[in-house]
């Protein structure tokens, strides 16, 4: 194969050879015979030279029509990406130089792939994947919401990448359905919780698009921030084991009491560490640590400051601050001056000392939030 295209090369790059099928050589040698023929019995004497020099063309197989108009070029390149890219295939194929451009596309690729979407797409890694002969699977998402997974495999002997395209627009469904179903569950089991308590529902809502602010503005990433949204409801799951008239004593809890409460973080964190679901993995982190304090002074573990797990610290500031400013049948809502009055004092106590300043910065979409989702 290699060997091919490397005469495919060498005849791309020729200004004698032209890429003329043998038919095409037999049939000006025939015309060229029979004109010049013909030029004799009728004394054609410019047919006659031309008759000559067309057959000549072909038995060297020399046209300088095709060099010309740089069909000769177009030609044999168009003969070497075939031999490595099916025409029919089906699927999309191309074929990208060692800049990103791309200089061969199937008919499949033309009706599937966006051209302009593609050559942004490829601009950076050509060269690194010719050069190291790597094979790169990346995930393109089309103008039309259809997905393919395009392997990029580097040639770096023709310094071309060749690029095989499967349309997995069914996968991705099919794991976006699953993903929508987690986050129900986990929505489902963190109201749970909170209806033990006589909580609602947009109560684990609202810390979970709090709780994704904060990651954000702290600088997670988008995919640990998210991770934290969907995990960040069943921050108190394990009050399920919780009796009720503790989860539900309107009054002050006695000491006794307020042990067994402690206990949820604990019963939450063992409810959730054996799965390997990243979703609830993430969730037993913040059921564990959302009340350890940055002073060490928190439960159960009283862990301190960046011992406590970002995700932990994250899910404390979003909760307390739902928690103060939601009326509980313990306690009446806080007003926003009692509450930023509370955030001041414990900052650098309860609370990550940046993120207090995160929130404060960003009150404006806390507040958005708080008013989009309010308790009925």
């Amino acid at each position: 194969m290699l060997t091919t295209l490397k005469n495919s090369l060498k005849a791309y790059n020729s200004n004698r050879i032209c890429n003329m099928s043998t038919t095409e050589s037999y049939l000006r040698i025939l015309v060229g015979v029979v004109l010049f023929i013909l030029s004799l019995i009728n004394n054609w004497n410019g047919i006659l030279i031309f008759s000559v020099i067309f057959a000549y063309t072909g038995v060297i197989r020399y046209c300088t029509f095709y060099r010309v108009f740089n069909l000769n070029k177009k030609i044999v390149l168009e003969s070497l990406y075939l031999k490595y890219l099916p025409k029919y295939n089906p699927n999309p194929i191309l074929m990208l130089d060692k800049i990103g451009n791309i200089v061969f596309r199937n008919n499949p690729a033309k009706k599937e792939l966006g051209l302009d979407d593609l050559l942004k797409f490829f601009k950076d890694e050509p060269i690194t994947i010719i050069k190291e002969n790597k094979s790169v699977d990346i995930k393109y998402k089309t103008e039309t919401g259809k997905y393919f997974l395009i392997n990029l495999q580097g040639v770096s002997k023709i310094n071309y990448i060749l690029a095989y395209a499967t349309d997995i627009t069914e996968v991705v469904k099919a794991e976006e359905e699953i993903i929508n179903t987690q986050k129900d569950i986990v929505y489902t089991m963190g109201a749970i919780g909170e209806t033990r308590s006589n909580e609602t529902g947009n109560h684990v809502k609202r810390v979970a698009l709090y709780s994704e602010i904060l990651a954000l503005k702290y600088g997670l990433s988008k995919e640990e921030a998210e991770l934290l949204k969907l995990a960040s409801p069943m921050h108190d799951i394990g009050k399920v084991g919780i009796k009720d008239e503790i989860l539900n004593k309107p009054g002050k809890l006695t000491p006794k009491e307020f042990s067994i409460m402690k206990t949820h973080s604990k019963l939450g964190f063992n409810m959730l560490k054996n799965s390997d679901k990243k979703i609830l993995k993430t969730a037993a982190i913040v059921a564990y640590e959302h009340h350890e304090k940055w002073d060490g002074t928190g439960y159960p573990r009283k862990l301190k400051g960046k011992d406590i797990h970002i995700y932990g610290r994250i899910t404390a500031v979003a909760d307390v601050f739902d928690a103060l400013g939601s009326k509980r049948v313990y306690k009446d809502a806080w007003s926003l001056d009692e509450i930023f009055k509370l955030f001041k004092e414990q900052r650098g106590k309860h609370f990550d000392p940046l993120l207090v300043d995160i929130f404060f910065e960003n009150f404006d979409e806390f507040d958005e939030i708080r008013k989009k989702y309010i308790d009925k």
